[in-house]
């Protein structure tokens, strides 16, 4: 007994980790969370699920080069706390605690059945202070569960009963909502007494009054029993869960619920004549939240947007397979400025068309460059794998539509046209068109059952484009929001506004942003990603993107969109006790004073001479000063042993590549120097673009060529909303040096890489082959303002 560990007082929590060696303090809340553990009754099998889904194994991953690690400790309080049933049972409680509460409120709902359940001899609970710390060391692991899949099955059933007794859940929107605290605190009290033996007022039933948030009640009920509750619909009885008499029902009344002020009530039933009854409000939370499996995401997908039975769903798996190869065959990337949503999706003008350009440069003005955009989207078969999770898409690929039907849209496909126009079809098309689905084109007072049905398929090739950014993404879990392109921060959506056109052989356009945006809301991120987060880790998952950790431009054919992912929360590499939130990229070029003002160098001939050589590329991190448990970190250039003092957001790369053109070859060697003419004022009108010099060189630092390419079409509600109305005038005020901006960064990727890495968006020339006068030209021609060698 020498040997045995003795708690450490000096350890704190506020690094929301339990060691193998707490202290008293955290002994003394582990020992009241199993004390009342050991009260619940929740069933065996369920506390089997937990430790199945909860501590699944999952290899840790190293980001060595930002010293992030991505794991679940080998020893946390989870893994105590599931080595003893009782601790079990309430991690149990807690899993399906965390899909309707923030921690805060989880810890409240815990202290008030502490508070209800438990003696203690000096007659103090523990308080929702001492718990939080706690849930938000347990809640990523929670959320790994499976019980929001329980819930997705209810909300999908309970939905199918309604629409059967013609009560359409259009009018009562998602069944999606969740309990107030003091709903559930009365709930798992009265399933205790139903429980306890020889109990003074023991009640023989329970009756769950519920609307909005009856999936989530019925899926914590299959979660405590392990079996199916009695649901009525007002007094019919759903013939689809258990017949068998059960101590607890769930009543939907669907003339009241709606329309009364506390929505939610809870009956004790003591006898035939006796019975108590309480009313609550819905939660705070807009939604249940957890984390599914892709498939029974797609399943919840369909149902809200009524299109997986009948006609309707053989509309939508018929148009599926060709609208994902439309809109990743149609679909053009660019930022900013390029792409406001207010021109709903309208084509950037610069790179809109410009293969027709290109053609027109080569018959003539005989310019002989191949070259093509960088590629947004995975393979195929990646992409195909994510299309095989929508059910009903099992055995389907992308389909070529020219194989078919030449210009053939995708609305035009059989199954789709016999839903959108056969009368037979009438009363089920007008069913569906009064779902909870609604349209972003709001300046349409009433759409038709094309443009909605097409803006559904939009929504749901999005998404499978999306996940399919993902590695592997088979066993990734998902956050149930079938709605997430349509949140605040996203609606009106460009992706699904150019998606919409591309189905209609129209020239499309979208914000690259929003892509990674909803991959990391659909990976579990609850918080607002905002642009700049470099990892996230919401729900047990964390996700970055493979290019801006990778530090070299993609490869041809390769996708910059792709993203990483691993299980686990953030930590330290060398200090596990050290967690993080997540890790954001950092741009000292927002500042007024750092945008470059240095005389323009504009070389006589540009030749290998004038290469950027030598010089380091590193990526520092340092916490941030406002919340320690955010990493920053930035792109920092050393060249001639001093730090340039400029720190560039890896993040901004992806702008840069949106709508980047890669110049592959020319008839010339890539080493041919080129002559820059420099017009003179009498041969040329003064504020004209021929009475600029060819090209000026600029530093890889330098972000005045973005900005000034920014200016031009920067959206002034775009630019006070990111707080760069000052930038704007700044950089308007600048005159441009030449026509194209040249950084002649040759043959070192990570400088290549470091010169892409911009704030803004800007058309952007990549040389790989190309001579410079080539190269100089094509920008001239297209409008592309900058070049990088």
């Amino acid at each position: 007994m020498a040997d045995e560990a003795k708690p450490d007082l000096n350890h704190s929590w506020d690094d929301l980790e339990f060691t193998s060696h707490p202290s008293e303090e955290h002994l003394r809340v582990i020992s009241a969370c199993e004390e009342l553990g050991g009260m619940l009754a929740i069933c065996n099998e369920t506390c089997e699920e937990v430790k199945k889904h909860m501590f699944a194994a999952c290899e840790p991953t190293s980001v060595p080069i930002i010293e992030v690690r991505i794991c679940f400790p080998k020893r946390d309080v989870a893994l105590h706390l599931r080595n003893k049933r009782d601790g079990l049972k309430f991690l149990a409680l807690v899993c399906a605690l965390v899909t309707a509460f923030d921690p805060t409120e989880c810890a409240q709902v815990l202290a008030m059945l502490m508070e209800h359940h438990l003696v203690r001899e000096d007659g103090k609970c523990l308080t929702v202070e001492q718990l939080r710390p706690l849930i938000a060391t347990i809640e990523t692991r929670c959320q790994l569960s499976g019980f929001a899949s329980h819930i997705v099955h209810y909300e999908i059933t309970l939905c199918h009963e309604l629409r059967a007794r013609d009560h359409g859940d259009g009018s009562l929107s998602r069944l999606g909502k969740t309990p107030d605290v003091e709903a559930v605190v009365k709930l798992v009290d009265l399933l205790l007494l139903l429980k306890a033996e020889g109990s003074r007022g023991k009640p023989q039933a329970v009756s769950i009054y519920a609307g909005r948030c009856a999936p989530w009640i019925a899926a914590f009920l299959r979660w405590w029993f392990h079996t199916e509750s009695m649901i009525f619909i007002d007094d019919e009885k759903l013939a689809v869960f258990n017949k068998r008499e059960t101590q607890v029902g769930i009543r939907i009344p669907l003339q009241t619920f709606l329309s009364s002020p506390k929505p939610i009530k809870i009956r004790a039933i003591y006898s035939r004549k006796e019975w108590e009854d309480w009313t609550f409000d819905l939660g705070r939370a807009k939604q249940y939240s957890g984390l599914v499996p892709i498939s029974t995401y797609f399943q919840l997908m369909l149902s809200a947007f009524k299109l997986d039975a009948g006609q309707a769903n053989k509309a939508a798996l018929d148009a599926i397979p060709y609208a994902v190869l439309e809109a990743r065959n149609g679909l053009t990337m660019c930022s900013e400025g390029c792409v406001t949503r207010k021109r709903w999706g309208a084509p950037c003008e610069t790179t809109g068309d410009i293969a027709k350009v290109k053609a027109t440069l080569r018959s003539q003005h005989g310019l002989s460059i191949s070259s093509d955009r960088f590629e947004p989207f995975p393979e195929r078969a990646d992409i195909n794998k994510i299309l095989r999770l929508v059910p009903g898409c099992a055995k389907k690929h992308m389909k070529d539509l020219y194989k078919w039907k030449i210009g053939m849209q995708v609305y035009e496909h059989p199954d789709a046209v016999a839903f959108l126009e056969q009368e037979r079809h009438a009363a089920e098309r007008a069913n569906w068109s009064e779902g909870v689905f609604e349209t972003q084109f709001t300046s349409m007072a009433a759409p038709g059952a094309t443009t909605k049905l097409m803006e559904q398929i939009a929504h749901i090739t999005a998404t499978i484009l999306a996940l399919s950014l993902f590695r592997d993404p088979e066993k990734l879990l998902v956050s149930p929001d079938p709605f997430v392109w349509q949140r605040d921060g996203l609606k009106p959506s460009t992706v699904i506004s150019a998606m919409d056109r591309t189905f209609r052989k129209l020239k499309a356009c979208c914000d690259v942003v929003e892509w990674h945006h909803v991959c990391r809301l659909l990976a579990g991120e609850r918080e607002e990603p905002g642009w700049g987060t470099i990892i996230s880790c919401g729900g047990g998952q964390a996700v970055w993107s493979a290019i801006t950790l990778g530090g070299k431009i993609p490869a041809s054919g390769e996708s910059y969109l792709r993203l990483n992912w691993c299980r686990g929360n953030l930590y330290n590499e060398n200090n596990l006790n050290k967690r993080y939130r997540r890790v954001i990229g950092i741009d000292s070029r927002t500042m007024i004073s750092n945008i470059r003002q240095a005389i323009p160098d504009i070389p006589a001939r540009l030749t290998q001479v004038n290469m950027v050589t030598g010089g380091t590329v590193g990526l520092p991190t340092r916490l941030c000063s406002e919340d320690e448990r955010v990493l920053e970190c930035a792109l920092v250039r050393t060249a001639a042993e001093n730090i340039t003092g400029i720190h560039a957001n890896p993040c901004g790369v992806l702008k840069s590549l949106a709508s980047a053109e890669r110049l592959e070859q020319c008839p010339h060697g890539p080493d041919t120097p080129m002559d820059v003419s420099v017009p003179s004022i009498a041969d040329s009108e003064p504020n004209t673009a021929a009475a600029l010099p060819d090209v000026y060189l600029c530093s890889p630092d330098d972000a005045l060529p973005w900005l000034l390419d920014w200016a031009g079409k920067a959206d002034s509600n775009d630019v006070a909303r990111q707080d760069l109305s000052k930038h704007l005038q700044f950089v308007r005020g600048v005159k441009r040096p030449g026509a194209v901006a040249v950084v002649p960064v040759s043959n070192n990727s990570s400088l290549r890489f470091y010169a892409l890495a911009k704030p803004v968006g800007a058309h952007v020339a990549v040389r790989e082959h190309t001579c410079v006068a080539c190269s100089v030209k094509f920008c001239k021609e297209l409008g592309f303002g900058i070049l990088v060698l």
